[in-house]
């Protein structure tokens, strides 16, 4: 990591800020009562989106000048990238349509499949278990409502 990440790492702050900014706009829909409100997750997900941003910025600030192998630029590294936010636009569009719970466990089955996992069992436990746990702890214990989509 050289100072040439640095402009980018700003930018994402930048942009975390104003989402976070953003996210008190958000209202509840009143049909279910929650315990927390619509803004809720989103902000968490941005403060710690923000905290690791931090640690970019000042890791990026003490490592000092670009070093010769900061240079050189790993074809399969963009690639993956590439592909993972892909997965991460089409979860977005997913939810809408498709409902949380099934672009979730779509998403997880598409980013391990980029990143290099072939073992079918953990890929197919990860996209089960994880909409399971993920449905359990928001719609049955914090009572938030999902996305329910076109599926469901």
């Amino acid at each position: 990591m050289g100072n040439k990440d640095l402009p980018m790492a700003v930018i994402m702050m930048v942009i975390f800020i104003i989402l976070f900014g953003l996210s008190f706009t958000f209202q509840s829909s009143g049909v279910l009562t929650t315990h927390t409100t619509a803004g809720f997750f989103p902000r968490v997900v941005l403060v710690v989106a923000m905290f690791l941003d931090l640690i970019l910025i000042v890791q990026t600030l003490r490592h000092g000048p670009d070093h010769e192998e900061d240079k050189k630029i790993d074809g399969e590294a963009i690639r993956r990238v590439t592909l993972s936010m892909a997965c991460a636009i089409a979860f977005g569009f997913g939810v809408s349509y498709l409902g949380t719970l099934v672009s979730m466990a779509l998403f997880i089955v598409g980013i391990m499949l980029v990143w290099g996992s072939r073992n079918g069992w953990v890929i197919v436990l990860n996209a089960v278990i994880s909409p399971v746990i993920v449905y359990l702890i928001f719609k049955k214990l914090l009572l938030v409502q999902l996305p329910a989509g076109i599926l469901m």
